[in-house]
């Protein structure tokens, strides 16, 4: 029987944050204490969209109490990392199958590469800097629950005092070895990351493409071929976006009929502590109208 999903009801006065990490990734809070935060926030549409796992959303019960009482809705996501020569390039979600088989073994895949990506970037900073941890840290990091990524090193550089804050570390030292260790960092083709997302059932988006660290030229060059690979949508809004920015992906969006995506990349308190969920940087986000979750509310649950 099918049931249409009413987002769009619950969204006027409400905010809308497609852009979320909790801590089966690299953010501080456990899912629950993230919706939690969201509903005292105001927030009408949340989607949680950790680094290549879907361990997180999976622990989320949407017939819980607290989410029913609330009406916040819950859109299932993902942030897969791609591999790209330079700059970052991640792309999002939505709406996946969480139970997808295919999807579930490449991220238990993406798990153990997460682990020797940390550990390459740990020798290069070793290397380079003399950074040195000790081995009950680095255990516990290997042994953790979730996928490791940077902001693990950067917080265990903190705790040992090469560093003031996770900025720091990597404005130090991660960035650096980061690029000199792309070879082994986690990732997978861009065109493999559309179609997991595409098989499992999802919506393709671009996530903060200025991170691509692109010409104009070179990045409509790539995302005409993105869109050829099944692409979407782009994340117009985001939190390290200025007003020039999101006003030039808005033209793009309407020029190559993407969907319009938004959302704050809130991590937590710990790892990016001038983003506030919902709100973003210096309050620079007020999302409260997304073409993706119009697209979103057409579809049908079964």
């Amino acid at each position: 029987m099918k049931k249409e999903r009413n987002l769009l009801e619950i969204t006027k006065n409400k905010l809308i944050d497609l852009h979320t990490h909790t801590n089966y990734s690299d953010g501080d809070l456990s899912p629950q204490e993230l919706i939690k935060l969201a509903i005292e926030k105001n927030i009408g549409i949340l989607a949680i969209t950790d680094h290549d796992t879907l361990d997180g959303i999976k622990t989320i019960d949407k017939s819980d109490f607290l989410i029913a009482n609330s009406g916040i809705q819950i859109i299932d996501g993902i942030e897969l990392s791609a591999k790209v020569p330079k700059g970052r390039m991640h792309i999002l979600g939505y709406d996946i199958d969480i139970n997808d088989v295919n999807l579930n073994k490449k991220m238990d895949e993406l798990k153990d590469i997460s682990i020797n990506s940390v550990l390459s970037i740990m020798e290069q900073i070793k290397r380079d800097y003399g950074i040195v941890f000790k081995y009950n840290d680095i255990k516990e990091l290997i042994n953790s629950n979730h996928n490791l990524g940077r902001p693990d090193l950067a917080k265990l550089c903190v705790k040992y005092g090469y560093a003031s804050s996770i900025q720091d570390a990597f404005d130090k030292y991660l960035i650096e070895a980061h690029n000199k260790t792309r070879s082994t960092s986690k990732g997978l083709p861009y065109e493999e990351c559309l179609e997991l997302i595409t098989k499992s059932k999802g919506i393709s988006v671009l996530a903060h493409p200025k991170s691509l660290e692109l010409s104009e030229k070179e990045f409509l060059i790539l995302l005409k071929e993105m869109i050829n690979y099944g692409l979407k949508g782009i994340e117009v809004y985001h939190s390290s976006h200025t007003k020039e920015e999101i006003k030039f992906y808005l033209e793009i969006a309407k020029k190559y009929n993407l969907l319009i995506s938004g959302g704050s990349d809130y991590h937590g308190p710990t790892v990016k502590p001038y983003i506030e969920l919902g709100t973003g940087k210096n309050n620079n986000l007020q999302i409260t109208s997304l073409s993706l979750v119009k697209n979103i509310n057409t579809r049908t649950l079964y």
